[in-house]
């Protein structure tokens, strides 16, 4: 086992040495965490997108040394994300990549009191009956297309404080919720049917650590993503320890430390979690 985690963490500092030596870091490495771009801080759902050509590519300790998912600014205003599932289905039946794309429009910019706007899109198909959530008090099966829609705004109030809001909508083709509960066994079936999602968060930023907190209901990016009707408490932090480094590879290192509270109120069913383990990730301007 320890040979395995070992070989997974040399694996992938070596892929993000090798990215490294492709792209510039931020470069201005005296402002840290205060201006830079935070696509789902926390589970927030911001309406910022990624200069052309910046790349954020995610890592869990879960899938080394495969990268979670990676996002990447095609213009200043559109942004793309794909995820591991394109690749994690070819290693399960029906042996096929799963289609799982997310894409963010800048429509306006933060002026004012007036918020940056964007539209966010996430389109996911699932070929076999799966389980998203992996814990002893409920499941959320899912299959099919699942596709959301939503409006974000975020205003910057102060240098250090941001507020994020999102509204909008989500398509399942089929999702199940169960109540594993023996003594209060519930399920509850929605083929072909939209649900309403909405969201709101704030971030408190400092140079080396932001602090986050959010309230959601519906379909969220990340933690039990795409799954609609669930509501979701989450608070946590991120870290850019290294953030002054004049080597890229270290200076562009970011932490997320989350913890969480989920509630499916269909089924009575709810889970805390109050600490998961870190995402890492590396977050460039390619040349």
């Amino acid at each position: 086992m320890k040979k395995t985690y070992k070989s997974k963490y040399l694996s992938i500092f070596i892929l993000s040495f090798l990215f490294s030596n492709m792209v510039n870091g931020q470069s201005d490495t005296t402002i840290g965490l205060q201006t830079e771009i935070f696509m789902h801080p926390v589970n927030s759902n911001s309406a910022y997108t990624l200069k052309k050509k910046e790349i954020i590519i995610n890592w869990t300790p879960q899938f080394l040394p495969i990268p979670t998912w990676v996002y990447y600014g095609v213009t200043d205003r559109i942004t793309l994300t794909v995820d591991n599932n394109i690749i994690a289905g070819l290693f399960v039946k029906p042996h096929l990549p799963v289609l799982s794309v997310n894409g963010r429009f800048k429509l306006t910019d933060h002026n004012k009191y007036k918020p940056t706007i964007a539209y966010e899109n996430m389109i996911q198909y699932l070929y076999v009956k799966f389980d998203q959530s992996t814990n002893p008090y409920f499941a959320t099966w899912r299959k099919g297309f699942n596709w959301y829609h939503h409006i974000n705004m975020s205003w910057k109030i102060t240098p250090k404080l941001y507020a994020h809001v999102s509204f909008g909508g989500t398509f399942s083709q089929y999702l199940e919720l169960e109540n594993k509960d023996t003594l209060n066994h519930i399920v509850k079936l929605y083929e072909n049917k939209i649900a309403p999602d909405y969201m709101i968060g704030f971030d408190y930023r400092l140079k080396r650590i932001s602090f986050h907190i959010n309230y959601s209901y519906g379909t969220t990016f990340n933690y039990i993503d795409n799954v609609a009707r669930k509501t979701e408490i989450m608070y946590g932090i991120r870290v850019a320890p290294f953030y002054k480094s004049k080597i890229k590879f270290i200076k562009c290192l970011r932490f997320e430390w989350v913890g969480f509270s989920n509630e499916f109120k269909d089924i009575d069913a709810k889970a805390y979690v109050p600490i998961f383990l870190p995402y890492f990730y590396w977050q460039w301007q390619i040349k």
